[in-house]
């Protein structure tokens, strides 16, 4: 046990020696008194321990370059920008009709189907004919009979053998018989269903065996190429509009582009119970339109060109007045007030406040303050750099340019 403890004392004895000895390591003079060890021939001297930067600052002292705030930015450009006025619209065709029989009988002929493009004329089903077709060559005969006999009349009436009483008879009993011709021509001819307009049969009535009764509707037939969009207007543009006056029209069952159209026709009266008054717009391109669509409608009513235009997305709306973020050379967004003119559904003219080629922040600026340092790309997702670092990537575009 003795000897146990002993060789505790022994481990503590070393470790406090050692202690000892890296503590009187470590105190170095500062100056060459004793214990100093003298610097070698050639030998640098001992560099401090915090190094000075350049321009004099300490490293661990500089201070943290100022964070830029991510945006996109876009050019503010020349446009031409118009003032519309809204409306809605079902379309309707101008040229629309009921194909009626004029005549009672039996359909034994159909000679066109729904969806069917038809001209003027065409025929598009039969009554039954035969009698009446025997009558027509019946009454044909007869007619050819007497004008023969009417014709040898005449010749012995101008050798006098024969009275002027006789002749003027036959010439009676020829233009009856020629009535009578034409009227059962036009009979025959009521059998024969025809288009009265062209267009597309919409509807098909009747069936083959059907027995249709004069007046009875059997075809619907729409002209496409009427069609018209008819928007009801508050009277106090009517000093605005004209005839030929640009709109657009766009129908949702028909896609969502614009098409181009025009105003057709404006009513000459105002209804008294809505103040309204009705513009009819021809449509230029009627590719998938129909009667019936529901349609939004533009009419121009006046056009600023060539002025400074920007995406309508860059506006930052505080204390009920527009502002855009605009990018100066340094590279730090400038808040600025601006006065807007018209604008459609993604931009807006801009009257007063900046000029074209200058930047503006069209995304990023909810989080931006005045003169915030940004790093801006395109909406290419290109890099756009500013001062100095313009060299290195896309230039940012000079104020004022166009």
């Amino acid at each position: 046990m003795n000897r146990h403890w002993a060789l505790i004392a022994c481990l503590w004895a070393a470790v406090l020696a050692a202690i000892s000895c890296d503590a009187g390591a470590g105190a170095a003079p500062a100056g060459r008194g004793e214990g100093h060890r003298p610097r070698a021939a050639g030998q640098r001297p001992a560099e401090p321990r915090h190094r000075e930067a350049a321009g004099g600052r300490p490293e661990r002292r500089r201070t943290a370059e100022e964070a830029r705030v991510p945006v996109i930015v876009a050019p503010v450009v020349r446009g031409r920008m118009q003032a519309y006025l809204d409306a809605s619209s079902t379309l309707r065709a101008e040229e629309q009709v009921a194909v009626v029989s004029q005549a009672t009988g039996v359909v034994v002929e159909i000679l066109a189907e729904q969806g069917d493009t038809v001209r003027k004329g065409q025929l598009l089903a039969r009554l039954a004919y035969e009698d009446l077709e025997l009558a027509e060559r019946r009454a044909r005969n007869e007619f050819e009979r007497l004008r023969a006999e009417h014709e040898r009349a005449a010749a012995l009436a101008q050798d006098h053998l024969l009275s002027e009483e006789e002749y003027q008879k036959t010439g009676f009993d020829l233009e009856r018989a020629r009535l009578d011709w034409e009227q059962a021509k036009l009979a025959l001819e009521k059998t024969r269903i025809t288009a009265p307009i062209s267009g597309t049969i919409t509807e098909r009535l009747v069936t083959l065996g059907t027995l249709v009764r004069e007046n009875d509707v059997v075809f619907r037939i729409v002209d496409f190429d009427s069609l018209v969009a008819p928007a009801f207007v508050p009277e106090k543009y009517l000093p605005q509009l004209r005839v030929g006056q640009p709109a657009t029209v766009r129908a949702a069952g028909a896609g969502e582009s614009w098409r181009p159209a025009r105003i057709l026709r404006i009513s000459p009266v105002i209804d008294a119970e809505s103040g309204t008054v009705e513009v009819l717009l021809a449509i230029d391109r009627r590719e998938g339109l129909r009667p019936g669509m529901f349609a939004n409608v533009q009419i121009v009513l006046d056009e600023h060109a060539d002025v400074p235009v920007v995406p309508k997305k860059a506006l930052v709306h505080e204390d009920e007045r527009p502002h855009l973020f605009v990018v100066d050379g340094e590279g730090r967004a400038r808040r600025r007030p601006v006065e807007l003119g018209y604008e459609d559904a993604e931009r807006v003219e801009i009257a007063q406040g900046v000029e074209p080629g200058e930047l503006v922040v069209v995304v990023g600026q909810s989080a931006l303050k005045d003169g915030a340092l940004v790093a801006a790309e395109d909406e290419e997702g290109r890099p756009v750099r500013f001062g100095e670092g313009a060299e290195s990537g896309a230039d940012a575009p000079a104020a004022g340019a166009s």
